[in-house]
């Protein structure tokens, strides 16, 4: 799998917290009912440092 801005938002949406979960406070609001249980929108475009810092981390590591 190509290490994409675009597949690294799509892996997130799967690995997706529960709706109950803290993870979904992001930039100090429940972000889950905002973005529909899509986790890896929600980073993001709420906390787009965050989604930087993983992205490079995830693309940096061999998954397969």
């Amino acid at each position: 799998m190509k290490k994409t801005k675009g597949n690294y938002e799509q892996y997130l949406n799967e690995i997706s917290p529960s709706q109950d979960s803290d993870e979904w406070i992001i930039g100090g609001k429940n972000r889950h009912y905002s973005s529909r249980g899509r986790y890896g929108f929600a980073i993001r475009s709420h906390d787009p440092i965050a989604f930087e810092v993983g992205f490079s981390e995830w693309s940096r590591l061999s998954y397969e």
